[in-house]
């Protein structure tokens, strides 16, 4: 189904007369709208303007009142000025305006093309879908960036069953995920993520399917399941590779029977949910080491889309690196910012373990503590200190409470098996982190670790 052409406005001397020629005379496609204004005439906010340039050096248009005006015309509208001599005081100062960043004219258009690029290489669907979760959100040039781009655009008119996602921690695989619902035929309905490995094994059945009333002490009234709240849409399991056999067994069984019963109930109901997984195992030597099921591999492997740790595509790293500067930028309030030569040099030679979780991570740090507009490659490296288990890994440990509540012997097996896959199941590294002895770990993981993970060093 068509949906209406994004736009995009430009109030001003933003581009050269010849520039501006060459953009109207490639809009013949219908695809996008540029409207050129060179008075301060405000669009309507249903027009489905998103992106504004604004001549800066004009000084009507540089009015605080109007540039207050177009920022808040629309949902989601982003503000760009244009500057012959863009300064920091002078994007601190707009910034308040709404203004998100300050660039010379070349910049502008280089921008106004990357734009108009874009909206030529999606369908319909997917322009319809939120900005961040459409498929130019993989940033990168790579040869697997690019087919992975392909194939979640092929996949959006297919309504598939189950698709399985591999690499390592940190890699990006939530994130295609959330392109595939969001651009996919099921975007109108429910996207349910569960972290596997949060989730205890003896309320695998209650979190997952649902319990009836009574089915078991302090269940006083009905639970739908996870799987309910995701009818129609998307369930996506997390860490799939860390769940217990009989948990595997479990979830083998709804996807073969397309039914459910919930705890406690006698009745089954019909289900309709495309199962997306996720792992940073080799599930091929968990099944040849006992830890995973065959069957449950065949059933889950339908599609699989396997993104490549960052070490293998350092090509990217500089477009990923800019793009986390223009977010941290804009959200601590430094929407100029630069990274020099030596930075991205020393960027692409650094291994990152942690993957894009790790340079996101690196990016915020560098944004708050450089001492000028300009990243140099001591900040960098002063970033890169430590970053391996960060702050947002931490905050990413989740402890689902269920009603009839939770042992604290539980919330730390819970807690452990967390860190462990944090750091990718490498138990010195996870016992330093947690403050804690090996042997107190292996006490506290006992038998819950598949065999292939406690083999691990």
């Amino acid at each position: 189904m068509a949906t209406a052409a994004r736009k995009t406005v430009l109030y001003g001397k933003v581009v050269d007369d010849r520039e501006r020629s060459q953009i109207e005379a490639s809009l013949a496609n219908g695809k996008a709208d540029v409207a050129w204004h060179d008075e301060p005439i405000l669009f309507q906010p249903d027009s489905g303007v998103s992106l504004v340039f604004v001549d800066l050096d004009d000084p009507d248009l540089a009015a605080p009142e109007f540039l207050m005006s177009v920022a808040t015309a629309g949902e989601g509208v982003t503000v760009v000025g244009k500057a012959s001599t863009p300064t920091l005081e002078l994007s601190r100062r707009l910034s308040k305006f709404g203004v998100s960043e300050i660039l010379p004219a070349d910049r502008c258009l280089e921008r106004l093309h990357k734009f108009l690029n874009d909206l030529e290489s999606v369908g319909d669907d997917e322009r319809s879908a939120p900005s961040k979760y459409r498929a130019e959100a993989l940033v990168g040039v790579s040869p697997h960036i690019a087919e992975i781009r392909k194939t979640v655009r092929l996949l959006a008119d297919v309504d598939f069953p189950s698709a399985l996602i591999l690499g390592e921690t940190g890699s990006g695989k939530s994130l295609v995920s959330k392109i595939l619902h969001h651009t996919g035929a099921r975007s109108k309905h429910n996207l349910v993520e569960v972290n596997c490995s949060a989730i205890p094994d003896d309320l695998f059945e209650s979190e997952l399917f649902g319990h009836a009333r009574g089915a078991f002490t302090d269940a006083k009234k009905e639970k739908i399941g996870l799987f309910g709240y995701a009818q129609d849409g998307t369930l996506f399991l997390d860490e799939v590779g860390n769940l217990s056999p009989s948990a595997q067994a479990k979830l083998l069984k709804i996807l073969e029977d397309k039914k459910l019963r919930k705890v406690g109930d006698v009745e089954e109901q019909d289900i309709n949910v495309r199962v997306v997984t996720a792992t940073n195992l080799d599930l091929q030597k968990a099944i040849a080491g006992g830890g995973f099921r065959e069957d449950l591999f065949y059933r889950l492997n339908l599609l699989t889309i396997e993104v490549p740790p960052l070490r293998q595509r350092t090509e990217d790293i500089p477009g990923i690196a800019e793009h986390f500067l223009r977010f941290y930028g804009t959200l601590y309030g430094k929407p100029d910012m630069s990274i020099d030569d030596q930075a991205v040099s020393r960027m692409i030679e650094y291994s990152w373990p942690g993957n894009i979780r790790e340079l996101s991570n690196v990016i915020e740090r560098a944004v708050l503590l450089a001492h000028s507009r300009v990243i140099h490659v001591k900040d960098i490296k002063t970033a890169m200190c430590n970053s391996r288990l960060t702050p947002a890994d931490r905050r990413s440990l989740v402890i689902d409470v269920p009603p009839q509540g939770i042992s604290l012997s539980d919330i730390e097996q819970n807690v452990v098996m967390q860190v462990l896959s944090m750091c990718q199941w490498n138990k010195t590294e996870a016992a330093k982190f947690l403050n804690i002895s090996r042997p107190r770990l292996r006490r506290i993981i006992g038998d819950t670790v598949p065999e292939q993970n406690r083999r691990r060093r």
